[in-house]
């Protein structure tokens, strides 16, 4: 059972939060149970499943032990050959199911811990086949079990048809002596309802009468031998029911050992996968455990019964010369909750569970003693000092250099400066013992001999005094003051009062304790100063970072679009050939068509090329050109060039591809002769496609932008042609991965959608299947 002094910490709580995750009843009740492991081997082999069950959960596993049973009681009751009831050998059949699952669940490389359990299990497979055939999902024995009960129970159904077919004979026979037309059933023996005055005229047994004494439930003569037969075969079905399970609990008896093991291998298992799903909720992590010193260093921590999405995450450390970590500030400001991650998390790690933090590095002890709370007892005569100075008394006298101590508000309960003595010689004497302190304290007193003593780290809760609330951050290295003053105000304490309460600390205070105010002062303003500078640096990478992306992200658009446009361009280049091929073909084939068909053919040819030079060139100002014979031009009417052979009267006779052309002159522009090309026996073009990628990486993309890139995507893998893709949108929130599995299921081109496995991205990365 769960110490008492650990509620404090709410252990049992937390433990309760594990045992939500178990699949048994059984595993539940043990994780109930827990208690601190002596041997540290097991502390890190309970730490290594949990580990090995996290990453198997994170990278997809599912693994469903819905059907684990305790099936302990069950064994135990087989082997005092003590018949089982249909519906617990029903259990025994679904947990061979869930060992059965297991055994196949886990790969030897990835999860070695794991898969070396569940290979020791035995399947058990002809103990699960009988079971099966002969128990149906509703915890009963089927008819069909046995060639003997199939045959009873048509036995049965022919046995009550025949009952059935009498009892209307005989109600037909009869009537006038009935006082209803319908049978009745008394103790399972089917009767009819016959008048007071005619009950012994039919023989038989009545069973009863009514209320008013007018009828009776008589089972005739007529009826009796056939209720016998249904009842004597109802009789056999039983008994065959009964030989059937006696049978199989003699199997299961046979099994027994193996059961029995496979039980205590599906506990750690199960165990371990409710400290993955747990660590999975509450983002946490697997704690290191080390002997060397007492350094402790926890970073993000989160006390696992917070919100955590109000909840604040904190860093606490402890270095190799520090014995005693001491937390000051305000009331209600979070150093209780300080204190209670601190020493949960320590008792969680010697348990075997992960705590809830991003990475966590502590100390192994060989006690505990925690003095937290009010424990004041009535029946004990014990005032709250009392109870703290008698636990105190105990610590002191029994804690070692493998202890520790946790001890909220030090020395509270009495006269402050005895209190605030006494705390101090406690502190001092534990420290020379060698054991780990965490404490918190409101005494000036104390508080200035922690922030002067070499092997005390002070740290505090910060306070806001412009909005009098807790931030509820750790401060480390910075002492904190209480604030009472300004919390009592907060709370509606009377100004007079507040203004005469702090006079009277100006009077009495030393001066030690105003410079330690002061000092307290300076601390949080150079921790401020520092928090606005890291702010302002990480701020600055946070631009940067951003900057980056944006700049990696407008690359790839250009790439992208470069990519397009290029494939735009050979596209429209190869419609273009196409074209020409076919105005050639029409060119050939027009050998005995007039001219200006010809010509016409001439002018679309050239026309393909015609707008990239129009592209390239500047149209050339309009000036008074004179033309005379022999000159090259171009005719842009129609598309084509050619040699002036004569000029008349305005009018240019025009050699064009072999054919003459009367043009007007100012219609003509000058030219150079173009160079005769090379004889090509035969061209080979050939569309040319740039290969594609078989993948679209979507991560660091907002959700509607990565939308975009994947409807284009798809697009393209349509029109290529492309069966299978791969979409990789990593994990993080799940708002991307979501979006993308909405898209996709909508999409008319996807026929089918899985998540990648654990070698192709695992739940970071969606594999699609295209029409």
């Amino acid at each position: 059972m769960v110490e008492h002094e650990f509620e404090a910490l709410d252990f049992p709580v937390v433990l309760e939060q594990f045992a939500s995750f178990a699949a048994s009843s059984k595993t539940a009740q043990k994780i109930r149970e827990a208690t601190i492991l002596e041997d540290v081997y097991l502390m890190r082999h309970d730490l290594s499943l949990a580990a090995e069950a996290f990453v198997y959960l994170q990278k997809g596993g599912m693994l469903s032990l819905g059907g684990l049973r305790d099936i302990t009681k069950h064994v135990l009751t087989a082997q005092k050959k003590i018949t089982l009831l249909p519906s617990e050998l029903l259990d025994i059949s679904f947990f061979l199911s869930a060992c059965q699952a297991t055994s196949q669940a886990f790969d030897a490389q990835q999860s070695p811990l794991l898969h070396e359990i569940a290979s020791t299990l035995t399947p058990c497979k002809s103990l699960s086949q009988q079971i099966d055939a002969s128990i149906d999902l509703s915890g009963q024995v089927r008819m069909d079990a046995t060639a003997k009960l199939r045959h009873l129970n048509n036995a049965l159904i022919q046995a009550r048809a025949d009952l059935a077919n009498g009892a209307r004979r005989f109600i037909r026979t009869h009537e006038s002596s009935l006082v209803d037309t319908v049978t009745v059933s008394s103790g399972s023996r089917v009767c009819v309802l016959v008048k007071a005055t005619d009950k012994y005229k039919f023989g038989g047994m009545v069973h009863g009468m009514s209320q008013s004494q007018a009828a009776c439930y008589l089972e005739p003569d007529a009826l009796v031998e056939l209720n016998n037969r249904v009842a004597d075969t109802l009789m056999e079905i039983e008994n065959e029911k009964k030989r059937i399970c006696q049978e199989l609990t003699s199997i299961v008896s046979k099994n027994g050992q193996a059961l029995l093991s496979n039980d205590e291998s599906m506990e750690i298992i199960d165990m371990a996968i409710a400290k993955g799903h747990w660590m999975n909720v509450h983002d946490g992590c697997i704690p290191t455990l080390h002997t060397k010193n007492h350094q402790l260093r926890i970073e993000h921590a989160v006390h696992p019964l917070l919100d955590p999405k109000k909840a604040i995450a904190n860093r606490y450390s402890m270095s190799n010369q520090t014995k005693c970590l001491m937390i000051t500030g305000s009331n209600m400001g979070g150093k209780t909750v300080t204190l209670k991650t601190i020493g949960l998390f320590l008792l969680l790690a010697h348990c075997g569970y992960p705590v809830s933090a991003h990475k966590a590095l502590l100390p192994l002890y060989s006690q505990f003693y925690f003095d937290i709370g009010d424990e004041q007892s009535i029946e004990n005569n014990l005032s709250t000092f009392s109870a703290h100075a008698t636990k105190l008394a105990h610590i002191v006298t029994h804690c070692d250099a493998n202890t520790f101590v946790l001890l909220d508000e030090i020395g509270s309960g009495t006269d402050p400066q005895e209190g605030a003595s006494l705390a101090q010689a406690v502190l001092e004497t534990l420290m020379d013992k060698g054991a780990t302190i965490l404490t918190s304290t409101h005494y000036s007193q104390v508080k200035t001999f922690g922030s002067t003593h070499p092997h005390i780290q002070v740290g505090s809760v910060e306070f806001d005094p412009e909005t009098l609330k807790p931030t509820y951050r750790y401060l480390e290295g910075v002492s904190g003051s209480s604030c009472a003053f300004p919390i009592a105000r907060q709370l509606g304490m009377p100004q007079e009062v507040l203004q005469r309460a702090n006079e009277i600390k100006e009077e009495n205070e030393s001066e030690t304790t105003r410079q330690l105010e002061v000092l307290e002062q300076r601390q949080a303003q150079l921790q401020k100063q520092k928090e606005r500078f890291d702010a302002l640096i990480a701020n600055a990478h946070d631009l940067q970072r951003q900057a980056k992306h944006d700049q990696e992200k407008w690359q790839e658009m250009k790439e992208r679009l470069d990519r397009e446009y290029a494939k735009e361009l050979d596209e429209m280049l190869y419609e273009k050939k196409e074209e020409a091929r076919q105005i050639i073909k029409v060119l050939r084939d027009q050998t005995n068509s007039q001219n200006h068909e010809q010509i016409e053919q001439l002018g679309k040819l050239d026309a393909l090329n015609q707008p990239i030079e129009q592209g390239k060139q500047e149209q050339p100002n309009k000036v008074e050109i004179t033309f005379k014979e022999g000159d090259y031009v171009r005719i842009p009417s129609l598309n084509n060039h050619g040699e002036i052979q004569s000029i008349r009267r305005g009018k240019a006779n025009v050699l064009v591809n072999g054919r003459r052309v009367v043009v007007s002159v100012d219609q003509l522009l000058p030219m150079e002769k173009p160079k005769p090309p090379k004889r090509i026996r035969k061209q080979h073009i050939d569309r040319q496609f740039k290969a594609f990628p078989m993948e679209l990486n979507l991560i660091g993309m907002r959700v509607e932008e990565g939308m975009n890139a994947l409807d284009h995507y798809l697009d393209q893998a349509v029109y290529h042609r492309v069966k299978n893709v791969r979409i990789i949108h990593g994990m993080g929130t799940g708002a991307l991965r979501n979006a993308v599995w909405a898209n996709l299921r909508k999409h008319p081109q996807v026929k089918q959608i899985t998540s990648a496995g654990p070698g192709e991205g695992g739940l970071g990365a969606t594999l699609v299947e295209l029409k």
